[in-house]
């Protein structure tokens, strides 16, 4: 047991203070003169102070009700509800350029969307990976260290080259359709154009504006040549290539305003970082509420005692209404 509010158990020194001042206008309205007490000698006189007692053991506990004292039950998290956010990520061939750090397009996108991760606290992640067609990767989920295992695992190479966002998008759509969250997000990275799939961007936009899907996209890299790995030469060294990518601003920057987002582009992985900064304070990830601790109350248990000694003292002083003489 322990108290809630202790300071109230302060209200015993003016208690105390009180009683002592009482008992000196008594004795002096009795002419009484006490040394070291000596009425208390008689036991038999002590029946007469039981009033006394009695009111001053009922202001004194009903002062430590006051305080509180309690009991810890149990402590509960209260449950908060968080965002739910779809990352679509382009895994075309093109995102092997090597204009990014620490090596290409797909390796800085990857430790970006990792460092994303790291910084929510209650949402719902999932990720879906496109080059012509599009691929589930993650499910919507709150275990971060499986998403970013699974991350780790995507890489470009593993379907048919094109660059299809009007799928990526439709299956990220199609992730957060029966989502009950109050906000859901879609995070679309890509370096190129659409074309390929079968549903097209615009479309994808219109569906995500009637469910309410903010879209950010980010587009990596520029329509400048850039260098792509070439193979090796005869004695074994990296040897590389530029090549053009066909890029499409507009695009991307009217899916994001047809959904309530933001468009961003990026040409450096420090670029790329602001952008998802920047999306990671326009979506702030709700805090968990602080523990809350159910305690067991013995405030009224101590009220009752009170009253019941309140009880005794007018008893008691009925009882006993003359009081023992003493020595003067």
């Amino acid at each position: 047991m322990f108290l809630l509010d202790p300071l109230f158990l302060l209200l015993w020194i003016p208690l105390v203070i009180l009683v002592i001042l009482l008992l000196k206008v008594k004795i002096s309205r009795n002419s009484v003169v006490f040394t070291n007490f000596h009425i208390l000698r008689n036991k038999a006189d002590a029946k007469y102070y039981l009033p006394q007692l009695f009111d001053f053991l009922a202001a004194a506990i009903a002062i430590f009700a006051l305080a509180r004292p309690v009991s810890l039950e149990r402590t509960i998290t209260p449950p908060v509800e968080g965002k739910d956010i779809m990352i679509a990520l382009d895994v075309s061939g093109s995102m092997e350029a090597l204009d990014f750090q620490p090596k290409n397009r797909i390796t800085a996108a990857k430790n970006v969307i990792e460092t994303f991760v790291e910084g929510r606290k209650s949402d719902r992640l999932g990720l879906v990976f496109f080059a012509k067609e599009s691929f589930l990767q993650v499910p919507l989920t709150i275990d971060y260290d499986i998403f970013k295992e699974l991350l780790s695992k995507v890489t470009t190479g593993v379907i048919e080259d094109g660059t299809a966002i009007g799928n990526g998008l439709g299956l990220a759509l199609s992730r957060l359709e029966s989502s009950k969250a109050k906000s859901k997000v879609i995070i679309l990275l890509t370096d190129g154009d659409n074309n390929s799939g079968n549903i097209s961007p615009e479309t994808a936009a219109e569906i995500a504006a009637k469910q309410g899907v903010k879209v950010y996209s980010i587009l990596i890299g520029t329509d400048a040549e850039v260098p792509f790995p070439a193979g090796k030469d005869f004695f074994g060294r990296d040897t590389f290539q530029k090549v053009k990518v066909k890029t499409n601003p507009g695009l991307l920057k009217n899916i994001s305003e047809k959904s309530g987002g933001r468009f961003y582009q990026s040409i450096s992985t420090a670029e790329l970082e602001k952008a998802f900064k920047d999306i990671d304070e326009l979506e702030k990830s709700p805090i968990p509420a602080r523990k809350l601790k159910i305690y067991n109350e013995y405030a009224s248990f101590f009220i009752l005692l009170s009253v019941v000694f309140i009880v005794l003292a007018r008893i008691s002083s009925m009882i006993f209404k003359v009081y023992p003489e003493v020595e003067r």
